[in-house]
């Protein structure tokens, strides 16, 4: 699969996914997929009004990512909200990555766009995050709806936060996978009185709650609270099949 490369501009489609690994043969960029990239001159590629057209044109034609939507109940108010949105290929100036993705614009609490999340067709690769190169905060999905600091409720995906928030509820944020460190812990304890860290019932998400409460002891239980999802489950699949309510008292027991 070759695409314009997110990392200069390019114009020959010169970026090359094979696999887990990509190559660009225009800036001689290469590396192995991961969740994030940082992008240089993120603006010329991605900004507010791309943003804007693509969050209409998500509804204005009957497309794949609209029913998807739809077949996960998250309602319109909901993919309003946050923004999501979608490019077809008829869509000028526009980074080939992005064409036929379901975007997510990733704000921060001044509702500044630092960067877009993509949810792709390739069960390998399901999520892709490009992110501003010269960003160093930290990064979280939903920050910005933000108004009570008493508490949060910490997920890992975006439609964790989605289901969630779809059920009214506005405290929660995705960190955009397990991916957790100590700065993004400690800018979260600055913030918010309490934490409750709601992570997949998998390695991954096990592996991530025994490092939170390795390195936080000492706030593990006071302000800090972590609980896993049942085996194969994360708190989208939950909520989905046994209810809000369900989940709440699953996540305070």
């Amino acid at each position: 699969m070759n695409l314009k490369c997110p990392f200069h501009n390019d114009i020959n489609a010169s970026f090359s996914i094979k696999k887990n690994k990509f190559t660009c043969y225009g800036c001689n960029t290469s590396g192995l997929i991961k969740n994030s990239f940082k992008i240089k001159k993120f603006e010329i590629y991605f900004n507010k009004e791309i943003i804007l057209n693509s969050k209409k044109n998500l509804y204005i034609k009957k497309n794949f990512w609209l029913k998807y939507l739809i077949f996960r109940n998250i309602n319109m108010n909901t993919t309003l909200k946050f923004n999501l949105g979608m490019l077809s290929f008829s869509q000028k100036k526009v980074n080939n990555i992005i064409i036929n993705r379901l975007i997510f614009p990733i704000l921060n609490e001044k509702n500044i766009l630092l960067g877009i999340g993509l949810k792709t067709n390739n069960k390998k690769n399901k999520y892709i995050n490009l992110i501003k190169n010269d960003v160093y905060e930290n990064i979280f999905f939903g920050i910005n709806n933000i108004k009570n600091f008493n508490f949060i409720i910490v997920v890992e995906g975006y439609f964790d936060l989605l289901t969630i928030y779809k059920n009214n509820f506005i405290n929660v944020i995705s960190i955009l996978g397990c991916n957790i460190n100590y700065e993004k812990i400690n800018f979260l304890l600055f913030k918010f009185k309490k934490i409750f860290f709601c992570l997949d019932g998998d390695y991954s998400g096990y592996y991530a709650s025994e490092k939170i409460k390795k390195i936080f002891k000492n706030h593990y239980k006071k302000r800090i609270f972590i609980k896993n999802m049942p085996a194969n489950h994360d708190p989208d699949s939950f909520i989905n099949y046994y209810g809000i309510k369900s989940f709440f008292k699953y996540l305070i027991k």
